[in-house]
């Protein structure tokens, strides 16, 4: 059996200015985030992580670097774990514009339209495939204890893959900065433990 952790990265400049970050922003943790990932290292510390699994993007590998750092834990890093591309709104200020289109490609995706997509940006399909391809590696690994630090938009398309919903459901998860979700794997099924943890920010 495996126990998955599923992370939020920690805040960036980009989530308080209401700015889309997406795969094409590689931003970096701002004060607050890098507090919300020591105190996640804190309280996770004694764990006992066997694999550090982040994307290919800044703010995932600063959340977790003290594991890796400090604790000497092996790291892997896979760009299927990338937040999705918002193509032209990514690192763009929030707008009128934006927020309609955002919402026109997701009322899309809850209705099973699922190629739909912000112009030059990915689909559901396309996102929903990629994170497939790292499922297929991840169910092989040896490790049984695993922390996996992602993105918002990520983690809503896995917590409906792990627990095998239409993707239409996939609007219905958020996740706070460093907000923590767990799962068991028994060889065939993930099973949910825990939903958006924020217990090590208490």
């Amino acid at each position: 059996m495996k126990e998955i952790y599923l992370l939020r990265h920690g805040q960036t400049a980009f989530n308080v200015e209401k700015r889309v970050q997406g795969k094409g922003v590689n931003s970096s943790l701002d004060e607050v985030g890098t507090a919300q990932g020591r105190a996640f290292f804190e309280y996770y510390r004694n764990h006992g992580f066997d694999l550090i699994i982040t994307s290919s993007l800044n703010r995932t590998k600063e959340t977790v670097k003290h594991f890796i750092e400090e604790l000497n834990i092996p790291q892997q890093a896979f760009e299927e774990l990338d937040e999705i591309s918002w193509g032209i709104y990514e690192g763009q200020p929030a707008s009128e514009e934006m927020h309609r289109e955002h919402k026109n490609v997701i009322t899309h995706w809850s209705h099973g339209n699922y190629d739909a997509r912000i112009s030059e940006g990915e689909s559901a399909l396309e996102m929903q495939s990629r994170l497939h391809k790292f499922l297929s590696h991840l169910i092989t690994l040896p490790q049984k204890r695993l922390l996996i630090c992602t993105h918002g938009g990520t983690l809503a398309f896995l917590m409906t893959i792990f627990q095998e919903l239409p993707l239409s459901r996939m609007p219905e998860f958020k996740h706070r900065n460093t907000g923590l979700c767990k799962f068991h794997f028994d060889g065939t099924q993930f099973h949910l433990e825990l939903r958006d943890d924020l217990s090590h920010l208490e």
